[in-house]
């Protein structure tokens, strides 16, 4: 039912960009934040709840209330003071391998190399950037309950971890939203791309991909002050 419903909303969707031209947006509801200086516009048939000042949100079914894309602002942050050659590519790909990594009692998994970057074409002067990941997981063979007297008798040998590939996190996103004094993206996860998790539906994909070209940033003044961290160095 889920996946009929997703493919009328985009029948419906792409009939209504073509009727409203260039802007596409009639009817659309739009979200602005104005500490990191970004805003976008989504259907109707959606919200958008913000979290921490704006730092993070969930874009959500707003029939179901079932979330369909967590958004994330990184660095969230204003300290320390950046490098002058930091770009907005490298931390988006960075951020996106760190936030794959969960580690559980005797095993850990991640998501990176090999990995797909693709540059989105958009209206906007703001680039959108398409990723693919690779998912490992990694567990530690280790004794059984019964087992744990006799270990800590004997001499402890490290075992090799058993390696096992998840399959590709994809695509998951990433927007520019940088300032001149300050180089930032919003990170962009459907529901549904990660094969660590049950949910496997990608139905919200081509939608997204309408949502982050409506994104646009205006100029925010940089917050006074000095970073205790930038002090230290």
């Amino acid at each position: 039912m889920r996946r009929v419903w997703m493919m009328w909303f985009c029948a419906n969707l792409i009939a209504g960009m073509a009727a409203g031209g260039e802007a596409g947006i009639e009817g659309w509801k739009n979200y602005r934040n104005a500490k990191f200086g970004y805003e976008l516009f989504y259907p109707a048939e959606m919200e958008y709840v913000s979290y921490i000042e704006g730092g993070s949100g969930d874009l959500k079914d707003a029939r179901t209330g079932r979330v369909l894309a967590e958004f994330e602002v990184w660095p969230p942050d204003m300290c320390p003071s950046q490098a002058a050659d930091t770009q907005a590519k490298e931390i988006g790909i960075r951020r996106a391998k760190d936030a794959t990594q969960a580690d559980g009692h005797g095993s850990s998994s991640y998501c990176g190399e090999p990995m797909t970057v693709r540059e989105i074409a958009s209206p906007g002067s703001n680039k959108i950037y398409e990723l693919e990941l690779t998912c490992i997981s990694d567990i530690y063979p280790g004794p059984g309950d019964d087992e744990v007297d006799a270990v800590q008798e004997a001499p402890i040998v490290e075992a090799e971890p058993i390696i096992t590939k998840e399959g590709k996190k994809g695509p998951t996103y990433f927007v520019d939203i940088s300032q001149s004094w300050r180089r930032r993206v919003l990170m962009v996860d459907p529901t549904g791309v990660d094969p660590r998790r049950g949910d496997k539906d990608q139905t919200v994909v081509p939608v997204l991909r309408k949502i982050l070209t409506t994104l646009r940033t205006f100029p925010v003044e940089k917050p006074p002050g000095i970073c205790i961290e930038d002090l230290s160095r």
